[in-house]
């Protein structure tokens, strides 16, 4: 491995090389120990500056998310006043919430047409029952009824009824010969012993959770119940995570981060200028939003976007606040690093310094942006499965999210503990 010259060095530790050059030499100093003890031995940077860039690097904490009370009346037009600016302002910088909005935006534009159609009573047309003097009351009126067709009409039917009794007495007086069958030969309890059937015992349950509406778990035979809704890859995904109570590391974070620096230097007040987001994660957005502490005194900052080559990207115009959102859109599915300058007293200090480590994050690919909505449509009550798919997308914040929604079903749940702390460890 090709050493850095004595002039590079210099020059490094004077802080004198291009973007370019530096961003290399930061790179090749993280991997060298001879060239980085040679550095080390003529640079004195500002110790408490790295540790808190390490510490905010290192945190895992999940900005607040806009209830779903807050995203349905922002949808419906009933916010106002500060709560619509706060709706607002928090909208530019969440790409999770401005997604929230979407859907649900979409989903009361498909349902609102069948709120319009106007619901009748229906109409019942009464039935009327007739006794049998209304059905032949015709007939009554239409010709009075002479005195012996009456007298005669009740000698008919007393003949009728009287010779009906008769014949029903000759038919209950008949023999009646019931036929009994022959049983068949039962064995002897001694010919054939008894055998009782025990029934099988369930495999005990390895891991359970809440999920949703239902219940996911896994037994001791690796049997996955409760999740029959999910795909056949969502599945074997959840499965693997409820057995080993672990989440893997995804492979979009590589290369994103490396070990700091031992390079630290003196500990000065007044100098904690950092970058803080995104740095050594994956976002969803390619148009993300930088942010930064502020610089005690500085006029203004300018951001700098490089790609893998060290080609500069993007810049953004001088702003006086610590954030500032891309206006243009990042090629997807690559890697890039960012620096941010500010300006104090007509002298430029940039951040993150060699030798710490540059900040990187990867913009994901579409092909997994369109899954991963699709997902989210499909199988918004299964926050578990979620967790999973953002976790193995690199999406750690929004898979902690996710955890968070499942951990208020499992309040005492040392699964979900445990996969909590794999994601911050990442």
């Amino acid at each position: 491995m090709e050493h850095l010259t004595q002039k590079q060095i210099e020059d490094y530790a004077q802080n004198r090389l291009p973007a370019a050059e530096l961003l290399a030499a930061s790179d090749h100093l993280g991997e060298c120990e001879t060239c980085r003890a040679q550095v080390e031995a003529g640079v004195d940077v500002d110790q408490a500056f790295f540790a808190v860039r390490e510490e905010a690097f290192a945190g895992s904490g999940t900005a607040e998310h806009l209830t779903s009370g807050e995203t349905a009346a922002y949808v419906d037009k009933y916010l106002d006043g500060d709560e619509l600016q706060f709706v607002t302002d928090h909208l530019s910088n969440c790409e999770q919430c401005r997604l929230a909005v979407d859907d649900l935006r979409a989903f009361r534009n498909q349902i609102a047409p069948s709120l319009d159609h106007d619901y009748g009573r229906a109409h019942v047309v009464p039935v009327v029952r007739k006794t049998w003097r209304q059905r032949f009351a015709p007939l009554f009126q239409s010709a009075p009824v002479p005195a012996w067709a009456v007298a005669a009409l009740v000698i008919v039917g007393l003949i009728s009824v009287g010779w009906a009794a008769w014949k029903l007495s000759r038919e209950e007086k008949r023999d009646i010969v019931v036929v009994a069958p022959t049983p068949a030969p039962q064995p002897s309890a001694s010919a054939v012993p008894s055998v009782e059937v025990q029934p099988e015992p369930a495999p005990d349950v390895v891991a359970q959770l809440n999920d949703g509406a239902g219940v996911v778990s896994v037994d001791q035979e690796g049997k996955l119940s409760g999740a029959d809704n999910l795909p056949p890859s969502y599945r074997e995904l959840v499965k693997k995570a409820l057995t080993s109570q672990r989440i893997e590391r995804s492979s979009q974070l590589q290369g994103l981060t490396r070990p700091p620096s031992s390079l630290m230097g003196a500990n000065e007040p007044g100098r904690e200028f950092s970058v803080l987001a995104p740095a050594g994660v994956v976002v969803m957005s390619d148009q993300p939003a930088f942010r930064w502490s502020r610089f005690e005194g500085a006029s203004g900052y300018v951001v700098e976007i490089y790609d893998a080559q060290f080609k500069l990207a993007m810049t953004s115009p001088e702003v006086t606040t610590p954030s500032w959102t891309a206006t243009q859109s990042l090629p997807r599915g690559q890697v890039y690093s960012w620096q941010v300058k500010a300006f104090k007293d007509g002298q430029e200090v940039t951040v993150p310094r060699p030798p710490a480590p540059q900040a990187k994050f990867r913009v994901i690919d579409q092909g997994k942006v369109n899954e991963l909505l699709r997902a989210k449509r499909a199988y918004s009550s299964s926050h578990l499965a979620l967790a999973l798919l953002y976790a193995d997308a690199g999406l750690l914040r929004e898979a902690e999210q996710e955890l968070r929604e499942l951990q208020r079903a499992n309040p005492r749940s040392q699964i979900i503990g445990r996969l909590f702390r794999q994601l911050r460890s990442m």
